[in-house]
Parts: C-alpha cells; sequence; structure tokens
C-alpha cells in the first residue's frame, strides 16, 4: 500500500541582491502572490519542482538565453 505524503508549508529565507529594501519587499510579495495564486488554481509550488526548475534551467537554450537577456544589468 503507497502511501501518500502530505504536503507541508515551510518557509524559506535566503540572500538576494538588490538595490535597496523596498526592492526586496517587491520580490517577496511576488513570490508570495504567485504561490498563492498557484494554490487556488490546485496546482502547489513544490520546492522540489523548484529546486529542478532551477538546476536545469541552462538544458534549454531557450529559456537560456531568455533567463541571461532578463537578468543583464
Amino acid at each position: 500500500m503507497d502511501k501518500k505524503k502530505e504536503i507541508t508549508v515551510f518557509p524559506v529565507s535566503f540572500q538576494v541582491y538588490a538595490y535597496d529594501a523596498q526592492e526586496v519587499e517587491d520580490l517577496r510579495t511576488a513570490i508570495v502572490g504567485f504561490i498563492s495564486a498557484h494554490a487556488k488554481q490546485n496546482r502547489p509550488v513544490l520546492a522540489g519542482k523548484v529546486a529542478q526548475a532551477i538546476r536545469n534551467w541552462k538544458s534549454n537554450p531557450f529559456v537560456k538565453n531568455k533567463i541571461i537577456e532578463y537578468f543583464k544589468l
């Protein structure tokens, strides 16, 4: 009998580069909104999936080029 794991909410904390504290608050608000919007549509943003996507961003040339372009200063 397979036991289905229950999804639990965990806090996450990390450092990010920013020009000021308001920029960081905008990021936090955007991430919380993104997670909430998907959860309301029964698509929870799972830590493992986000980690996998971040680790694999370079494997798709289109995604890689778009991300590099987006983050250029």
